[in-house]
């Protein structure tokens, strides 16, 4: 009976419930789930029907493969069967799917994300680019809950509701905004701080080692003339994590690519990657486009001495493989616009003839 309620006409459904489509409604249905899955698949697959309604059926049926009620395997099958359907041509719905796939941590399925992505099938105004996916794929200390909550506590949601508690004072409401203001000045604009380290402190290499016996004398690398490591640091944060210590039951990106592939996409992440700043401290576009150009043309060279070295022919056989956030075309035609407007001829002519190279072998 609540399906068909929430089957009916767009139009009539808001009439009748308003904002509880979208609030209240997909908890509804997974709390009074009477085991009839063709129920939901119906509804689901019914153009005809809300695609809030829709949106929400998709978290019913992500909270009963989290309950052990739909397999992995029924599940994937099923989220396949619907981003491979020629007539969803719904934005918001494509976007539900990718999104159900990411909260799910199914990253054998990017390469199906990246489907409705190529496809422009995506609202990325919804869930952002695709590099955004691939970090929520792997991202777990803000899902801490599952799709749909059980049971309803009535009391609970409607607490904050403003006929039930009264709003705070103004002044209260502008210290909260300052505070913001100087969260996001601090947090997103001012340079890290280059950490002193001592002569007989830990090498920060991680070799062991102190500092005096192993990275001391060594000359500045390349990265380090880009930005310094704390910065580097603090706009990789939203990166997946990579290092020793593993919780059971994660994904890590070690777990699907090489450790050459992984460094290859964090320089791409570190070009490419939107770095966000408050409008008043945004960077001139001439020190993005050089800090941009450093990393890319790193990140090429690297990626030219995986191709050879692997006899990888194309750009396509390249992303199978080993492309994480950012696929080879897609950076690579950065590069060349970079390398062009700077008029660095060398490095350019190498990228243009690779660029060339792959396609004839495509």
């Amino acid at each position: 009976m609540i399906l068909k309620l929430a089957s009916l006409p767009p139009q009539i459904l808001d009439n009748l419930i308003g904002d509880a489509i979208t609030s209240s409604l997909p908890d509804i249905l997974y709390n009074t789930y009477n085991g009839d899955l063709a129920l939901l698949k119906a509804a689901f697959t019914n153009p005809a029907v809300d695609e809030y309604v829709r949106g929400g059926i998709l978290d019913v049926l992500g909270q009963l493969y989290l309950d052990g009620v739909l397999t992995e395997n029924a599940w994937k099958t099923l989220l396949r069967e619907w981003i491979y359907e020629e007539d969803e041509q719904n934005p918001y719905i494509c976007a539900n799917l990718a999104q159900v796939i990411c909260k799910c941590h199914f990253a054998d399925m990017l390469p199906d994300i990246r489907h409705l992505y190529e496809e422009d099938r995506i609202d990325e105004e919804f869930i952002g680019t695709y590099d955004k996916c691939v970090d929520s794929i792997f991202e777990y200390e803000e899902q801490t809950s599952g799709f749909c909550r059980s049971p309803i506590h009535a009391a609970s949601l409607l607490r904050g509701w403003a006929m039930f508690e009264q709003p705070p004072e103004k002044e209260s409401q502008d210290k909260d905004f300052g505070k913001l203001i100087k969260t996001l000045d601090r947090e997103f604009t001012r340079p890290e701080p280059t950490r002193k380290i001592g002569r007989n402190d830990p090498c920060p290499c991680g070799s062991g080692k102190k500092y005096k016996f192993c990275c001391l004398n060594k000359p500045k690398s390349l990265l380090d003339s880009i930005e310094s490591e704390q910065e580097r640091m603090k706009w990789l944060k939203s990166y997946p994590y990579t290092g020793d210590q593993r919780e059971t039951g994660r994904i890590y990106l070690e777990d699907f690519f090489d450790s050459e592939s992984i460094e290859i996409d964090k320089l791409l992440y570190l070009a490419l990657a939107h770095r966000m700043t408050p409008l008043w401290r945004r960077e001139p576009d001439e020190i993005v486009e050089k800090r941009q150009r450093a990393y890319l043309s790193e990140a090429f060279a690297q990626f030219t001495k995986k191709v050879e070295k692997e006899h990888i022919a194309t750009f396509k056989e390249y992303d199978a493989k080993y492309s994480i956030h950012y696929f080879c075309e897609e950076w690579m035609d950065v590069l060349l616009a970079l390398l062009k407007k700077n008029d660095d001829q060398n490095l350019h002519g190498a990228a243009k003839k690779c660029r060339r190279e792959m396609d004839r072998r495509a």
